[in-house]
């Protein structure tokens, strides 16, 4: 939930649908990912050394969000590089042979982004951050499935007056299929929570609202750095959440009533590991 209009007793965000366009836009993307997706996993017979790693990075993030009225409604988009740093072990979903059948994934980004919205006004720059695990099981033919968990803290109220934080939780079935040097991974959203700080503006209580539909991918590719024990993985994410529920809250002085448009979040980057 973004940029909201003020006006004396309520607090509204747009309320959207999804558009054949915008259908299309996704549908695009789909094809864009499965198509390199068949490209990698043919391309190369080298193995990704499986144990546990950490590792650090930098990406590029955008967030969107997108009504009917306007779309974009409003737009985030990396100021500077996004820092990565993480912690994960693969052997489990890249050897056939591994007796022990878990992997996992500790990840936390640190980055700061330019604010923008439709009207034009209120631009900005500000920090957020963000929390990524998962457990994974390892299933025959390289497959997988598992549990995962996403945390974003927004600081939005680095806008001025009428700004606001934002916290974002996700909860979530990643599933997908790992093999050679390539790993392509679908997100099943299961629970998304999006709460609002409007406390922070004098008279408004905080809002939250529930996160029903939606979904991710993530696409990565590892090679092994020629000579060195080291290695490099380039890597895309998305997802894509649909409108939220609308809910009420009640502040000191105003009643607020509002709800979270479609929103998409977009990353690619690569990470070093050692």
């Amino acid at each position: 939930m973004y940029p909201i209009c003020f006006d004396e007793s309520i607090v509204y965000t747009e309320i959207n649908m999804t558009h054949t366009s915008r259908s299309i836009e996704i549908l695009t993307k789909l094809k864009v990912v499965i198509l390199t997706s068949i490209v990698l996993l043919f391309s190369t017979q080298v193995g990704v050394k499986a144990e546990p790693r950490t590792y650090y990075g930098i990406n590029y993030y955008s967030y969107t969000e997108r009504t009917d009225e306007q779309d974009p409604f409003m737009e985030l988009k990396t100021n500077i590089p996004t820092v990565i740093f993480g912690l994960r072990d693969e052997t489990a979903i890249r050897s056939n042979n591994s007796s022990d059948k878990f992997s996992y994934m500790v990840e936390g980004t640190l980055g700061n982004v330019t604010y923008s919205q439709y009207t034009g006004t209120g631009s900005h720059t500000h920090n957020y951050w963000t929390i990524q695990t998962e457990g994974l099981y390892a299933l025959p033919s390289s497959f997988y499935a598992g549990v995962g968990y996403r945390y974003l803290k927004d600081y939005l109220s680095a806008g001025g007056y009428g700004g606001y934080d934002r916290q974002n939780m996700l909860l979530y079935i990643p599933a997908g299929y790992a093999r050679n040097n390539y790993k392509i991974q679908y997100n099943f959203l299961l629970e998304g929570t999006q709460f609002s700080e409007l406390s922070q503006i004098p008279g408004y209580g905080d809002l939250t609202n529930e996160q029903n539909d939606g979904f991710g991918l993530e696409l990565s590719y590892t090679f092994l750095e020629s000579g060195s024990n080291g290695e490099w993985e380039i890597f895309t994410k998305y997802w894509n959440i649909e409108d939220s529920t609308t809910n009420s809250s009640t502040g000191s002085k105003w009643i607020v009533t509002g709800m979270e448009p479609l929103n998409e979040t977009f990353e690619i980057g690569f990470k070093r590991f050692f």
